[in-house]
């Protein structure tokens, strides 16, 4: 293939050309995200039953769901929770199972399910893993609002003018609004003219459900035409509503009001910024799995204009646009990739000091590079952190490869070789060692491609474009840079290298004097760097494991839970307080207050996302703003009666708590089970390694329990559903009676009664008994006030509670795991079983895929290096200095104060490959000295003296190349730092284990080799 790119070389600079303008193209192409496209197989069914209690929810929608899809193939675990009027169950299946199978097969199973009538049908949706909204627009009136007429109009318009528009635009999944309030037609009965007319709610409720109808009459078709029958009796007006007759010449207006309003409210959004504050209403808009979220943004961006043209009366305001701090990561990340490789040729030119050289090798970076570029694009890839950080640490490899070729095809043309086949023998002489490289690299990023897990979902496109990386640069480096060389090489040293060479001679004859000595005491050196690595592994217990390193977002919630039965209004007053407390803080550029925010739509429970200004414009990072918040806020909790916990937002949505720790129990013995909980946060908070402990336990809500007096009931003729029935339609808000339908919009109509502030009122409804007779419901029934369930949580059908926490300053989330774990005999009751959740569980499972990879490319690494030197010996020389490099990248970690993360684990798995590489090219040139008759220590000194050059040129140049990367600032930079700082430690060490001890394991190890080749050539 060389000889052809040599003799070819116009054909050879198209295929370079060719790589560089189509990975232009796809550049311009490639879609941006954060992370890689992941179908993470988790489906939730959601199901509304009005009315219904959460004992109620639990026993006759959620349980007979979760019995339906248990039995459904690659199931993991199933969790879900029944509240007030709302089960939501949750099915999370093995990542081999593909989501749409997943979602067909529950829809499947669901729909065998039989619910009561009252049972709205369930919706089962696809999880996201990037659930969370990825912005939200905020609509707020220009004036304040000050009548129902005007409430109902951005009620409205938002409904019908806003969302619509938004829905529409590709990608876009769920709109999600709060502070919204549905239209709704009220009828509100006056007690006093129902008892006069002899009528009761029942009546009012069947005569508008029969009388307001529009049914369908079937055809008549005669020979050549057919007609549609539909018979209509609903109102098209208010006023056709209540001429309803509801008895014997009574219109339904003549005894009741009838009201154009809104339903009931039960959530509530809040804006405070400098320029802008107030209620209003806030959609959250969220992706459907796979689509591009700076897609979705831009289109908003760019209808934005239209939708407040069309919106006079409010203020339209895009807040918490999650695509900014992608953009300002990805662009950082960019520019760390051309700072590397500007950086990594500067090294180049400092060592070689021929510009020729260096602008050959250079070359290989960009075609290389947009090579790249092209296989992602037509491989499907996204352009994202990982794509992009596996590309800008492929530099130091492809500098390395390129260095290799050109400086044994110039050592060539020194030696009096023409150019042409100088390049020709170059190529040739080194081509077994590139492959050696390029397949030791590969069986790196193979294994990490093939990863399981979560971990491995999100990093094969880390594997795969670094591997394609490889491949493509392999390719250039032997046709491209030989081509090159054979043509402009320019052997004719400059006088800044003639000067400077005196002082490299220096450096070579002082390695030479050291590697002697180190040969002459190779046990001793071999048993101090062991040792060496075997301290530090004890800096691994310092270093603290976690999932993903902690990153200054600027941005975080302050979750607030007061007790349940506490007013919408009252709950109000106390979160605007809090929210109120934050425009004192200078680093806050805007926070956003919601209540009753989830589907069940619970009041005593709100949520205030804080936006800081940018890290550049403030004085305090982000935990410390937290930590003083969470001081100011202790106050307040105590005066509220509140629970008050600050989460810093993660990088990935972890549902319904945010807090890195959680801890799921579960039991089917429910005192045991609370026995447990009990214990736990009693052991966490005297531990002193958590803070904001919390669970979803809820008090309990105060309800009023109805006891009907069957006998007293049956004596006037009621039935118990029909004394609940008018119980629920006069005072749940939420019993639509019949429809009103204008301008193709349906709503619902409820009957309410006119008073539902005191017991007292409960007691005022009438039945009408057999004889005609209304009767009062008060002496018919008991009513008590008792404690009820908030929400009924199931883990695998048992009965569940969710522990969560952040963690103490200095404490890692590994060691948090850990601690809970080592000590759970003394929180864990025997018939009480226990779960890691979140960020811990992701980091356990990536822990474990790591393991897997990095033992499978130690193996593959063996196998490939023993089947190309044909020893069983001389691999083990390498495979020992692989972990021994670990030692650089644990002591960079820890001097820099980064724990044991995803990334900085991937920066090991990577050095792995770079380590191995300079250990072969020595090999590879002693082995070759030594066939020539040269004796051993003489092949081994001279293999190390003519690599010194190249391994400190390539080694420098990565390391270099992926400063940036360590030294990174602003947007991403706590992800990259940390794998940028574990391979530059790791190189440094590798640098003195590649001249020092590998010369001397392979002087320790050939004597065997030697033997043990006997009996297999």
């Amino acid at each position: 293939m060389s000889r052809i790119a040599i003799e070819r070389p116009i054909a050879t600079l198209m295929f370079v050309m060719a790589l560089i303008f189509f990975g232009a193209d796809a550049l311009k192409r490639l879609s941006v995200s954060l992370y890689p496209n992941v179908d993470i197989p988790v489906i939730t069914i959601t199901t509304l039953y009005p009315g219904a209690n959460p004992e109620i929810v639990e026993s006759k929608v959620t349980e007979k769901i979760e019995e339906a899809i248990s039995g459904i193939e690659s199931l993991k675990k199933i969790t879900s929770n029944s509240s007030d009027s709302v089960s939501v169950v949750v099915a999370e299946f093995e990542l081999e199972k593909p989501l749409e199978i997943a979602a067909n097969d529950v829809r499947d199973k669901v729909l065998s399910v039989s619910f009561g009538s009252e049972v709205k049908s369930p919706v089962v949706e696809k999880f996201n893993v990037g659930g969370a909204p990825i912005i939200s627009l905020f609509v707020s009136p220009k004036t304040p609002i000050t009548n129902e007429k005007e409430l109902l109009e951005i009620n409205t318009h938002t409904n019908w003018n806003i969302k619509p528009l938004l829905q529409r635009i590709k990608g876009v999944g769920k709109v999600n609004l709060v502070g919204f309030l549905e239209r709704e037609i009220r009828i509100i009965p006056n007690p006093t003219l129902l008892n006069q007319y002899n009528l009761t709610y029942l009546d009012l409720a069947r005569a508008i459900g029969a009388q307001n109808v529009e049914i369908d009459g079937g055809r008549i078709i005669t020979k050549d035409k057919e007609w549609k029958i539909l018979t209509q009796a609903d109102s098209k007006n208010l006023e056709e509503l209540g001429n309803i007759l509801v008895g014997d010449n009574i219109k339904l207006s003549d005894i009741a009001k009838i009201e154009d309003s809104t339903e009931e409210q039960r959530s509530f959004a809040n804006l405070l910024s400098k320029d802008l504050q107030g209620n209003g209403i806030l959609l959250e808009i969220q992706k459907i799995s796979g689509a591009n979220e700076i897609e979705i943004t831009d289109a908003i961006r760019e209808i934005l204009p239209s939708l407040q043209e069309s919106s006079p009366k409010y203020n339209l305001t895009l807040l918490r646009d999650t695509t900014t701090y992608i953009k300002d990561t990805i662009w950082s990340v960019e520019l760390d990739l051309i700072l590397g490789a500007f950086l990594a040729v500067f090294v180049v030119f400092f060592f070689l000091r021929n510009a020729s050289m260096t602008w050959i090798a250079s070359l290989s970076i960009p075609a290389s590079i947009m090579g790249t570029f092209a296989f992602m694009y037509y491989w499907g890839m996204t352009l994202n952190l990982t794509t992009l950080i596996a590309i800008t640490l492929a530099i130091g490899i492809i500098i390395d490869d390129a260095i290799v070729v050109i400086e044994n095809i110039y050592k060539k043309i020194e030696a009096g070789i023409p150019r042409k086949e100088a390049a020709l023998i170059g190529v040739k002489e080194i081509i077994f060692a590139l492959i050696a490289i390029s397949a030791m690299l590969l069986s790196v990023f193979v294994p990490i491609a093939n990863m399981g897990g979560i971990t491995g979902r999100f990093f094969v496109s880390f594997g795969i474009s670094l591997g394609a990386c490889i491949i493509i640069s392999f390719f250039v480096v032997i046709t491209f840079i030989p081509m090159l060389s054979s043509r402009v090489a320019n052997h004719t040293q400059s006088a800044f290298y003639l000067q400077t060479e005196k002082y490299f001679k220096a450096l070579e004859a002082m390695y030479v004097r050291i590697l002697k000595w180190v040969l002459a005491h190779k046990a001793f050196v071999i048993l101090s760097i062991v040792s060496i690595f075997v301290v530090s592994l004890l800096l691994i217990t310092r270093l603290g494991v976690e999932f993903l390193p902690s990153e200054d977002k600027a941005e975080f919630d302050i979750n607030l839970t007061a007790k349940p039965g506490i007013s919408l209004e009252a709950m109000q007053k106390q979160a605007l307080a809090i929210q109120e407390r934050l425009s004192q803080e200078e680093e806050v550029e805007y926070s956003i207050l919601k209540i009753g925010y989830t589907a069940e739509k619970k009041v005593y429970e709100a949520k205030i996302y804080v936006r800081l200004v940018p890290y550049n414009k403030r004085e305090r990072d982000l935990q410390e703003v937290m930590q003083f918040l969470r001081g100011v806020y202790a106050d307040y909790a105590k005066q509220f009666d509140l629970e008050i916990t600050l989460i810093e937002i993660p990088q990935i949505s972890l549902g319904e708590d945010d807090s890195p720790l959680q801890l799921a129990l579960y039991s089917l013995d429910n005192v045991a089970l609370q026995t447990s909980v009990e214990r736990i946060t009693n052991f966490m908070e005297q531990s002193g390694k958590y803070k904001d402990i919390h669970t979803n336990i809820k008090p309990q809500t105060p309800q009023l329990e109805i006891t009907i007096n069957r006998a007293l009931a049956s004596q006037y003729g009621f039935s118990a559903q029909e004394i609940a029935w008018v119980i629920n339609s006069a005072f749940s808000g939420t019993q639509e009676i019949s429809y009103y339908r204008e301008n193709g919009k349906e709503y619902d109509i409820v009957l309410l009664a006119p008073k539902r502030n005191q017991i007292e009122d409960l007691k005022t409804l009438t039945l009408r008994n057999a004889k005609g007779e209304n009767v009062f419901l008060e002496g018919m029934v008991k009513i008590k006030e008792v404690g009820g369930v908030t929400t009924i949580r199931h883990y695998d059908r048992q009965k569940s509670v969710m522990v969560y926490a952040n963690l103490a300053e200095n404490v890692s989330l590994g060691e948090a795991t850990n601690f809970l774990e080592e000590n759970k005999d003394s929180w864990l009751e025997s018939s009480v079983h226990y779960k890691i959740e979140g960020y811990a569980k992701y980091m356990q499972e990536s822990n474990e895929a790591f393991t897997i990879a990095m033992t499978m490319a130690f193996i593959l690494i063996y196998f490939i290096l023993a089947a190309l030197y044909e020893s069983l010996i001389q691999p083990l020389i390498i495979m020992i200095t692989l972990p021994l490099s670990f030692t650089g990248a644990f002591l960079g970690l820890f001097i820099s104060g980064e724990s044991l993360s995803l990334f900085s684990i991937m920066g090991l798995m990577l050095l792995m490959g770079l380590v191995g590489k300079n250990a072969t090219l020595i090999i590879d040139v002693a082995n070759e000295k030594h066939r020539e008759g040269m004796e051993l220590e003489s092949a081994i000194i001279k293999a190390g003296e003519s690599r010194l050059r190249p391994i400190l040129m390539t080694t420098i140049a990565m390391i270099f190349g992926m400063l940036p990367l360590a030294l990174a600032g602003g947007a991403g930079s706590g992800i990259k730092s940390p794998m940028g700082i574990a391979v530059i430690g790791g190189l440094l060490v590798s640098m003195i284990l590649s001249l020092l001890v590998v010369p001397a394991l392979y002087r320790l190890l050939s004597p065997l080799d030697e033997k043990l080749r006997k009996y297999y050539r």
